[in-house]
């Protein structure tokens, strides 16, 4: 019994052999960056959605306040070339599932191939159905690029995958996910602007606390759909999930969160260096694609070793509080 009480517990997977694990499989998988790849080329190369001409009546309105507070005027050139330049493309990179992308930011007007054609938002109910239509598009190649990662990436001994039950479960999260962002949102903007009124320092600090919190749930939240994925789990016992792992194994999970952040925004400086209008940005959409392809499956394969450290962990528990108590 003293034997068994003076066991220690077992220990929580590599970080980095779950690296490695990722990196290895996408080299041997090679084939799984094509849909990052394309994605990242069709938003460098391919038209532009614009939302200048809706938004320019705004834009007027702005001029006029301009005309009587300096503050605006100062900050009208940026706000114009902002409008000008947005790109409504960028919507298909959704989160929590989404395909990673290099150039869903980009902000350029030209490419390689010259002046990038533009299509027009024509109203704000076209804006809004192309809002809906590009999230739901987003949201379906997010699940399929999750689906064949975790196909290769979590194996045993989580059950075998199913495509439907995959883009099923996968939609119902990202709208679960959407419709929470909004709810929560909505209330926390107007309490920011009622807080701004009252006294800019607290909203200051209001600010700090939210952006604090938020950051403390991307990490369940990108987690959430892994288990559908993984172990063929509805999408409410995968959030169930996250959120069990998060609470055991939040410093584990944190670090690994960390490692992996670091590695791919740290390259994405280097991926980004050469202009919008270079082919040399070949180099950093595939260059990107790799990198962030490995990463995903880097992260399924820490999840499944992950959840059955969690696992062995509580039994451990179990086993020495039942030891104690005899």
């Amino acid at each position: 019994m003293e034997m068994r009480n003076r066991e220690l517990p077992p220990s929580p997977p590599g970080i980095i052999s779950a690296l490695m694990n990722g990196f290895n499989v996408v080299a041997s998988h090679v084939g799984l960056i094509l849909l990052p790849i394309a994605f990242d080329l069709f938003l460098w190369l391919g038209p532009r959605l614009s939302l200048y001409k809706l938004i320019q009546p705004s834009l007027r309105e702005m001029e006029h306040l301009a005309l009587q507070n300096p503050t605006i005027a100062e900050n009208m050139t940026f706000f114009t070339e902002f409008w000008r330049q947005v790109n409504l493309f960028g919507i298909l990179r959704t989160f929590p599932l989404g395909v990673f992308s290099l150039m869903s930011a980009n902000l350029s007007l030209t490419s390689p191939l010259g002046a990038r054609a533009e299509v027009e938002v024509a109203g704000f109910l076209n804006f809004l159905f192309w809002l809906l239509g590009l999230t739901i598009s987003g949201w379906l190649l997010g699940i399929l690029y999750f689906y064949f990662v975790a196909q290769v990436a979590a194996k045993e001994p989580f059950k075998p995958l199913t495509l439907g039950r995959s883009v099923w479960h996968g939609l119902l999260l990202s709208g679960f996910w959407s419709l929470a962002v909004l709810m929560i949102s909505l209330p926390l903007f107007l309490l920011m602007g009622v807080l701004f009124l009252i006294n800019p320092a607290i909203a200051s600090f209001a600010y700090l606390i939210i952006a604090f919190l938020a950051m403390w749930l991307m990490l369940p939240v990108f987690f959430s759909g892994h288990a559908i994925f993984a172990d063929s789990q509805n999408f409410f016992r995968s959030i169930v999930r996250s959120f069990r792992m998060m609470r055991y194994a939040l410093p584990s999970l944190g670090w690994f969160a960390l490692v992996s952040l670091i590695i791919s925004q740290g390259l994405n400086f280097l991926w980004l260096v050469p202009p919008a209008d270079s082919w040399m940005m070949l180099v950093g959409i595939f260059g990107h694609a790799f990198i962030s392809t490995a990463l995903l499956a880097a992260s399924f394969i820490y999840y499944r070793d992950l959840n059955a450290w969690v696992e062995s962990a509580l039994l451990w528990m179990k086993k020495r509080t039942n030891s104690v108590q005899a």
